[in-house]
């Protein structure tokens, strides 16, 4: 299993679906404040994709996403969704909270090794053209296209050795600083 970072840019609105008092539909967000999609979506967009693409049915079923992604909602991202009120010829409008098209975001996940990173990007692509990730009506936004798939962390080897990075870092507690950056050498 190896653990990656997958850039997608949507290319439709990627609407939020939690409605607040004042109306408006904002992206859902865990206790530290980033916005984050359910591992649910992710497994069933795969085993949609794993079919159109005839391999890895069973694999899919064994990537673990984490649920926050890896971006910021810009201030202008509002979308004005219309809908036609039953009984009446007059239409109305609700505001989403959105990840616009063009805009990157990173979805961290522990891919299982049976799945080359060519065929994870084939599965990631299929995916986001047929199902994308909107927590308010997917299938209908949320549409995305795979900008890089990179492995999440350097390893060791690239970072020097084992003991160096393990050296790097003091005890855990909620003063602790890695040691280049303590304040003593600022």
């Amino acid at each position: 299993m190896r653990e990656l970072t997958v850039r997608i840019s949507f290319t439709k609105h990627s609407l939020g679906s939690v409605k607040k008092e004042n109306g408006r539909f904002l992206l859902a967000r865990n206790p530290a404040g980033a916005v984050t999609f359910l591992a649910s979506w992710h497994n069933a967009n795969m085993r949609f994709a794993a079919q159109i693409l005839g391999r890895h049915q069973d694999e899919v079923g064994k990537i673990l996403w984490d649920i926050a992604v890896d971006a910021t909602v810009k201030r202008d991202s509002w979308f004005r969704r219309y809908y036609a009120v039953t009984g009446s010829a007059r239409q109305r409008y609700v505001l989403h909270e959105s990840f616009v098209p063009g805009q990157v975001v990173g979805i961290n996940c522990v891919v299982p090794a049976a799945i080359s990173d060519d065929d994870f990007w084939q599965l990631m692509q299929l995916a986001g053209r047929y199902k994308g990730l909107s927590p308010a009506r997917p299938g209908e936004f949320g549409n995305f296209e795979v900008v890089s798939i990179r492995p999440r962390r350097a390893l060791a080897s690239d970072q020097g050795t084992q003991a160096d990075t393990e050296a790097g870092l003091k005890q855990k507690g909620p003063e602790t600083l890695p040691v280049s950056q303590a304040p003593s050498e600022r």
